[in-house]
């Protein structure tokens, strides 16, 4: 698993090197430096959190959790071609906030029928059960509070525990990432390098 840590670290010299270009603006120093300060959580942290949400979180998110609890204002994973930001990661307070107001209910995508015609509900991918809201799918990663990198622990039959999906708003839906946080740092790696 160390080899995830040297992926992200990889990935961080990327954005760092390439900040300015990727974001289309100047990055503050002192965000890059408050970033730097970001430490890893701790064996107890993470299993205080299994605990508290009764699951068991993938090894390879541990590991990227154990070499940095969230990313402050850094994008560190930007795992989608075509779409050009990235997502910042949260740390575990952030998570546990944002799961009592977001993803905290189980409601399907036939509940929004102004939102979502049946057009786009037979364009969602078989891995992801239709559902726009669900109790057991965890935020970790969010861009401009309106997307969102979430782990599915009620995948379909056809998907994993633990893949990796993402909630879009406006309009709203749900799309498939990647089978793990692994693939979706190594597709950063990839959508990085063809941007510089």
């Amino acid at each position: 698993m160390d080899s995830i840590v040297e992926l992200v670290k990889r990935n961080e010299q990327l954005l760092l090197e390439n900040a300015e270009a990727l974001n289309d603006e100047e990055v503050e120093q002192e965000d890059i430096d408050e970033y730097l300060k970001i430490q890893g959580a701790t064996k107890e942290e993470l299993s205080a959190f299994e605990n508290q949400f009764q699951i068991r979180l993938p090894e390879d998110f541990k590991t990227v959790y154990s070499y940095k609890n969230g990313s402050g204002y850094m994008s560190l994973i930007w795992p989608q071609e075509g779409f050009y930001r990235g997502y910042r990661l949260l740390s575990l307070k952030e998570i546990i906030k944002l799961k009592s107001l977001f993803q905290n209910k189980n409601c399907k995508m036939t509940e929004f029928p102004n939102v979502i015609g049946e057009k786009q509900l037979q364009q969602l991918d078989e891995r992801i059960k239709p559902y726009l809201f669900c109790e057991r799918w965890f935020p970790f990663a969010e861009y401009a509070g309106s997307l969102y990198l979430m782990l599915d622990y009620n995948p379909s039959e056809k998907g994993e525990i633990g893949q990796i999906i993402c909630y879009v708003h406006d309009p709203d839906f749900i799309y498939y990432v990647a089978p793990n946080i692994t693939e979706a740092l190594k597709m950063t790696e990839t959508v990085i390098e063809n941007l510089i």
